[in-house]
């Protein structure tokens, strides 16, 4: 008997929780909030060039004039701190019988040259190009003849970038 009540009791408890479980119901509206973190940093600022630039051949004169090229540049921003930017040049060998010029500025080997001078830019990439023009006065040889020109990019004022 004591066994029976036992059952009776559990079967009794089972049907008032699962009385109880059915009563529940859930709200019509419920509320909940998610935070969301994040962070801009600054990027990096970098200059591209095209890697090389081929004048082509012409014969052996007193003087060589090539015809001009172009060199094309990409300067790309994402560091949001500058407005403007200056690119210099400088030759990175010695040759007393050529002559390159980027755009009007005639290149050497000592002192850098600038050769693009942007006040504003964009975030993100900026393209642009400069004229290249390369003469031999007084060679005496017919060779390969290779330049190494070194660009080198500054950012301009501490200004905010245009968008």
């Amino acid at each position: 008997m004591n066994k029976l009540m036992k059952t009776g009791s559990v079967i009794c408890g089972g049907m008032m929780a699962f009385s109880f479980v059915s009563s529940v119901s859930a709200a019509d509206k419920t509320n909940g909030e998610t935070t969301v973190n994040s962070e801009i940093t600054q990027g990096e600022v970098t200059l591209a060039v095209d890697a090389e630039t081929n004048f082509g051949s012409k014969e052996l004169a007193p003087v060589v004039n090539f015809d001009d090229q172009v060199i094309n540049f990409k300067v790309t921003d994402y560091s949001g701190t500058t407005n403007g930017y200056t690119i210099t040049a400088k030759l990175g060998d010695a040759d007393t019988t050529r002559s390159l010029r980027i755009g009007t500025s005639e290149l050497s080997n000592t002192d850098a040259t600038e050769v693009v001078a942007e006040a504003t830019h964009n975030v993100g990439v900026n393209t642009g190009s400069v004229d290249a023009a390369l003469k031999y006065t007084g060679a005496t040889e017919t060779r390969a003849f290779t330049s190494v020109i070194n660009w080198e990019l500054t950012k301009a004022s501490t200004t905010d970038i245009a968008e």
